[in-house]
């Protein structure tokens, strides 16, 4: 492996997903990678960080909890 780059295979290890989505994300133009003359791809593992960095999900806060939160600072307030 080239410093930095890994094979299909050592990306999806990498990345901690299939190799089968990682192809997706190839095939989807989600990830970019360079193809050597042999056929090789290789993927800058500073690109697949890049790359689930864009998808990443902020969980909402949940409604319920802030209701909880709210009636709590309110129940300890008047006290």
């Amino acid at each position: 492996m080239i410093q930095g780059w890994a094979k299909i295979k050592e990306t999806a290890e990498y990345a901690g997903m299939s190799k089968r989505t990682l192809e997706d994300w190839l095939k989807n133009g989600i990830l970019s990678y360079a193809q050597l003359t042999s056929g090789t791809r290789l993927i800058k593992l500073q690109w697949i960080d890049e790359a689930r960095e864009r998808f990443k999900v902020i969980p909402e806060e949940n409604p319920v909890t802030r209701l909880v939160d709210d009636v709590m600072q309110e129940f300890s307030t008047n006290q």
